[in-house]
C-alpha cells in the first residue's frame, strides 16, 4: 500500500450549491442538523479572489455528520467551475492536517505535476489548498486544511449562526461512505491507491438474476448490473461503481455528469423504520429512486434528495438479519473497508 498523498485526516464532505439558505434548511430537516456557522469570504477576507467570493456554512448532526455547504457568488469564484458544469451536489472532500504534513504535500504535488484550483492564506488563521484531482481520481477534488497554525477554519469570524429544530427524517449513523461513480473500476482503484493511500479494494460484482435479487427504478423492475470496490483509510471511506449493462442509478448519473460522487450513505435501519419515513420524505420532496433486493441479506435504497439537500442523493440499508454480514460471507475486515 502506498502511502499517498499527505492530505491528514477526512473531516467532511463538501456540497456545492444554488441556494445555501434552502440547503441549510434541507439538511437540517433531513439529518437533524441544529446549528450552521455561515461565513463569507469576499474583499480582503479572500485574498486573491476580492471580487469573487463565496458563503460557507458548516453544520453537525449530533451523530458526528458534518457538512460544508459551498454558494459562489460569482461566475469565477471558488466552487463556481463545479457550480457550471454540475449544478449542485457533491464536490470535494474537506481533510485536516498539520503544517508538517501541508510542507509534505507541497512537495508531493510538484513531484507529481499536480496543480492545484485555489490555494488561499486566510490572515494566518488558515492555510488551505484544493488540489486539481478530479482528472485523476474520477471526478473527486480535494481540499486540504491546516489545523496547527492559528486555529484553523474555527478560528475565522462567524457572520450568521443559523438554528433548526428538527429531528432527521432518518435514523441518521454516521458517514459509512461516499459512492463515487467511475469509468473504470480497474484504473480508479489504481489511482485511488497511489494517491489516497488506500488499502487494496474489496471487488463485488452486481447483477440482477445472479448477485442481486431484483432492482426497481422509480417503481419499474429493471436489469442492472454493476462493478463495484470498496476501501478505507485515515477516515476516508469510499464506494467505486462502474457502471455496466442495463439501468440504475450509477448509469443516470454517469449519463448526465460523467465521473464523479453520486451517494452519501449515513443510514442503516429496519424496514419498519424506513417504511415509516415514507410518508415524512415524500413530504419533503424526497422520493426513492432506486431499490435493490438480495434475497435473506438487504433491501437497498437510493433517495433522491436532489432539490432538498442541493444535489445529493442518500443511501440507505434495511437488512434482513442481524447478522447480514455473515449470511454475505463477508468478515470484520471487509465489513471495515465498506465502512461499518
Amino acid at each position: 500500500m502506498s502511502d499517498g498523498l499527505a492530505l491528514g485526516d477526512f473531516h467532511h464532505v463538501g456540497v456545492v450549491v444554488g441556494d445555501i439558505d434552502a440547503a441549510m434548511r434541507g439538511n437540517s430537516r433531513f439529518f437533524g442538523i441544529k446549528k450552521w456557522q455561515l461565513r463569507k469570504f469576499e474583499g480582503d477576507r479572500l485574498p486573491g479572489f476580492e471580487d469573487s467570493g463565496f458563503l460557507s456554512a458548516i453544520g453537525s448532526s449530533e451523530s458526528g455528520v458534518t457538512l460544508e455547504l459551498l454558494e459562489p457568488l460569482t461566475a469565477d469564484s471558488p466552487h463556481a467551475t463545479f457550480r457550471s458544469w454540475r449544478g449542485q451536489g457533491m464536490s470535494h472532500t474537506v481533510s485536516h492536517c498539520t503544517s508538517e504534513q501541508f510542507s509534505r504535500l507541497q512537495k508531493q504535488l510538484a513531484d507529481l505535476g499536480m496543480g492545484v484550483v485555489h490555494s488561499l492564506n486566510l490572515h494566518d488563521k488558515l492555510r488551505s489548498v484544493q488540489i486539481d484531482s478530479r482528472p485523476q481520481l474520477s471526478g473527486l477534488g480535494l481540499e486540504v486544511q491546516v489545523i496547527d497554525e492559528g486555529g484553523g477554519f474555527d478560528a475565522l469570524p462567524v457572520d450568521r449562526v443559523v438554528e433548526y429544530d428538527y429531528s432527521p427524517l432518518l435514523p441518521i449513523d454516521k458517514l459509512y461512505h461516499v459512492g463515487i461513480v467511475v469509468n473504470s473500476r480497474e484504473r480508479a482503484t489504481a489511482s485511488f491507491r497511489r494517491l489516497l493511500g488506500l488499502p487494496e479494494f474489496l471487488p463485488l460484482d452486481l447483477a440482477v438474476g445472479e448477485s442481486l435479487s431484483s432492482v426497481q427504478l422509480r417503481g419499474e423492475s429493471v436489469d442492472h448490473a454493476a462493478r463495484v470496490a470498496f476501501s478505507r483509510a485515515n477516515g476516508f471511506c469510499f464506494e467505486l461503481m462502474e457502471p455496466g449493462a442495463g439501468k440504475g442509478a450509477y448509469q443516470e448519473f454517469q449519463s448526465n455528469y460523467g465521473e464523479g460522487m453520486q451517494h452519501y450513505f449515513p443510514t442503516i435501519c429496519e424496514q419498519s423504520v424506513f417504511d415509516r419515513s415514507l410518508a415524512g420524505l415524500s413530504k419533503e420532496g424526497v422520493e426513492v429512486l432506486l431499490e435493490g433486493v438480495i434475497d435473506g441479506v438487504m433491501n437497498y435504497y437510493y433517495l433522491d434528495a436532489d432539490n432538498l439537500l442541493g444535489g445529493m442523493t442518500i443511501e440507505v440499508i434495511c437488512p434482513h438479519d442481524a447478522d447480514w454480514m455473515g449470511v454475505m460471507g463477508m468478515t470484520q475486515e471487509q465489513g471495515y473497508l465498506i465502512g461499518l
